[in-house]
Parts: C-alpha cells; sequence; structure tokens
C-alpha cells in the first residue's frame, strides 16, 4: 500500500489542477488457498483501501465502474478445486475515476 499512497501524492504533486485520474485494479485477497468463511478481512486489500488512499492523498473519486473479466482465465479444474474448497474468487477489475482536489 505504500507504493499507492507514494504513488498518488507524487502524482498530486506533479499534474495539473484539472487532473483526472483513472485507476484500474482488483481486490487482493488470498482467495487461491483459503475458503471464504476463513478469509481473515484485515489481510485483504480492497477498493475500499484504495478509495481511502486516495481521498488522504487529496483526489476525489467520481466514478467506480465495475470492469468484469472473461471467466475464460480460469480453466475448468481451477473452478472445480474453489468450488470443493468453498473458495470464492473474484473476475473483475474496479475502475476508480478520480478529479485532483486543489
Amino acid at each position: 500500500m505504500k507504493f499507492f499512497k507514494d504513488y498518488f501524492t507524487l502524482a498530486h504533486k506533479n499534474t495539473k489542477p484539472t487532473t483526472t485520474l483513472a485507476f484500474l485494479n482488483a481486490d487482493w485477497r488470498d482467495f487461491e488457498s483459503t475458503p471464504a468463511a476463513e478469509e481473515k478481512p484485515d489481510k485483504a486489500i480492497t477498493i475500499f483501501d484504495y478509495h481511502r488512499l486516495l481521498s488522504e492523498t487529496g483526489w476525489k473519486t467520481i466514478f467506480r465502474i465495475e470492469c468484469p473479466l472473461s471467466s475464460e482465465r480460469l480453466t475448468g479444474n481451477q473452478v472445480q478445486k474453489m468450488q470443493n474448497k468453498r473458495i470464492l474468487g473474484t473476475i473483475g477489475r474496479t475502475l476508480l475515476i478520480a478529479k485532483k482536489i486543489i
């Protein structure tokens, strides 16, 4: 998270007052090996954390757009293993659009 905080701060410092920032990312969770019921939310990095960082570094989020990805990135075997272990997997990204606060 330090990388993103530093990046957002640097971007705010070195951009024009009219700058709009687009940030595409996904939640980071240990979903590859941990059943959903056993996940530790405090160990995850979610879109809420990215939104908070943007706000703390001088940006105002003006849009949140869900960007689905093809389910083809997961093989049938991967899906079956996740189902058997009751693992919650996601196949999307979130696009945050933020305006620079002056």
